[in-house]
């Protein structure tokens, strides 16, 4: 793994594993293995270890490129018998295709990087939100021969990353994916902890005649010897084992959607979710610390600023089911522009704030909004129209055993930790639902996880599906979850999976 510094200087990375390298190179598929001449690449070499993989296993017709001089010199030393170059391989134009690309790409946000690789990274991705590795997945499908193999271990994050729709479009409408070991939080590199999955691509204008086959962690931690065995266990004897789950499915079919390695749940009848309630996510203050306000205070406080004064549900009130707790701060309008009248209108929040004045202004801030505002008021009015409604709250991002969708009945607003939905249909009904061992399988399959934590996007939430239930079920459902919700007491959780369960299965 790459991670770019500066182009004139050298290019720090940290380097594979070698057992992950050798477990990469064993991936070549036997098709190219028979082809005494095939072409193979090591896309960034650094110090070699692919390279050396690849000499132990016999391949000769090898070539790599590394862009950082020294590496460059160690690994032309090293393998005298491979051809490397000493370029940059975004911008590398070569007048050969090859059988095989394998490596590490580097993994660096766009805004990280310096400015000329930047604009490769652009020019190849179509986006200045994108991570440079996608780049290195768009430049080796290009230098991939037809029936070529792109093996490569990257980050999981294009799977579902909205500024990575043109990298699923470029694999989808350039080939397929043959195989996808999805390691999770596993980590791999020293100082590092992407999630990580290795797959084997196959640049083909056939459609494939088999499905994808998915090797996906079972657990939290494996040892790198662990996974090297295990996967050519798994691979061996077309299984699950102890550490990963086989099964296949078909091939991704829109770069729209949201990518997954978990197996397909299928409901048949079905609407989604934003035609039963609305979905939005919270308000962004940018600098939370500085606009929260504690009930001890609001003593001090006049009559202008007890009526900004809103109250805020967070991921930590959400207990499943029902919340606990609420966090109150103060929203200066946008109208406001002029910082004189926040001093005379607000002279509390206006002193409590001040102090932050310059950390307050590096936030993003749109260019209408002043250094006091909040960053992003984001469906401010629907919540406002909503508020005296059934609301659902859910943490957006979450490492929960268990889902915590969570009601209440005040008058509050999501904070930008939390998913927001107002049902209009029974609100005990969905909260039973999005709460089942069922709906938690069922999102998965959707790609809506990071690592183990549950992901739960307005995009996703909003056109996720929710079953076509006969009246008498979602009567069932929701006498169930309001007695939950009344009682505060998770005993009839069991009894409401089972009813899903069966009526589903």
């Amino acid at each position: 793994m790459n991670n770019v510094e500066h182009f004139s200087e050298s290019i720090s990375f940290v380097e594979t594993p070698k057992l992950i390298a050798r477990l990469m190179v064993n991936l070549i598929s036997s098709k190219i293995i028979m082809k005494r001449e095939a072409l193979i690449l090591d896309s960034g070499c650094g110090k070699g270890v692919f390279l050396e993989e690849l000499l132990q296993a016999s391949y000769k017709n090898v070539e790599g490129i590394e862009i950082d001089s020294s590496l460059y010199e160690t690994c032309k030393t090293k393998f005298r018998e491979f051809k490397i170059h000493n370029k940059d391989y975004l911008d590398w134009n070569y007048d050969k295709k090859f059988d095989i690309i394998i490596g590490n790409p580097p993994y660096s946000h766009y805004n990280s990087l310096p400015f000329n690789i930047r604009e490769k990274v652009f020019t190849l991705s179509k986006s200045r939100e994108s991570d440079i590795y996608y780049a290195f997945i768009i430049k080796s499908i290009n230098l991939l021969k037809e029936d070529g193999e792109l093996i490569y271990i990257v980050p999981y994050s294009f799977f579902y990353n909205t500024f990575a729709k043109y990298v699923r479009e470029k694999i989808i409408t350039n080939g397929y994916f043959e195989l996808v070991i999805d390691l999770d939080e596993v980590r791999l590199f020293e100082g590092e902890n992407p999630e990580t999955i290795i797959f084997r691509f196959r640049k083909s204008k056939l459609k494939p005649s088999d499905n994808t086959l998915y090797l996906q962690l079972k657990g939290k931690k494996a040892s790198i010897s662990q996974i090297f065995s295990q996967v050519r266990l798994a691979l061996k004897k077309q299984e699950s084992n102890e550490i990963f789950h086989y099964h296949k499915k078909k091939m991704f079919s829109s770069a729209d959607d949201v990518w997954t390695t978990h197996p397909v749940i299928r409901i048949p009848k079905s609407k989604p979710l934003h035609d039963l309630a609305f979905v939005g996510v919270g308000l962004v203050s940018g600098y939370e610390k500085a606009f929260q306000i504690k009930e001890e205070e609001i003593k001090y406080l006049n009559f202008n600023e007890k009526s900004i004064i809103k109250s805020f549900v967070k991921a930590k009130h959400c207990k499943g089911y029902w919340t606990e707790g609420e966090t109150k701060y103060f929203i200066i309008d946008d109208k406001i522009t002029e910082e004189s009248e926040v001093e005379d209108s607000f002279p509390y929040f206006y002193d409590k704030i001040e102090i932050f004045k310059e950390n307050m202004k590096k936030r993003y801030l749109p260019k209408n909004k002043s250094w006091f505002h909040w960053q992003a008021l984001r469906n401010i009015k629907k919540h406002d129209l909503y508020s005296e409604k059934p609301k659902i709250f859910v943490p957006t991002l979450d490492r929960s055993l268990t889902n915590r969708f969570s009601l209440t009945y005040d008058r509050v607003y999501p904070s930008g930790d939390v998913l927001t939905i107002v049902p209009n249909v029974n609100p005990f009904f969905l909260l039973g639902y999005l709460n089942s061992d069922f709906f938690r399988k069922y999102f998965l399959s959707y790609g809506a996880r990071r690592g183990h934590r549950m992901a739960f996007t307005q995009r996703v939430m909003s056109n996720i599906k929710i079953p076509i239930f006969e009246k008498e079920v979602i009567t069932r459902i929701a006498n169930i979850a309001k007695e939950i919700y009344i009682k505060k007491n998770l005993k009839h959780k069991d009894e409401l999976n089972i009813l899903i369960n069966r009526v589903l299965d």
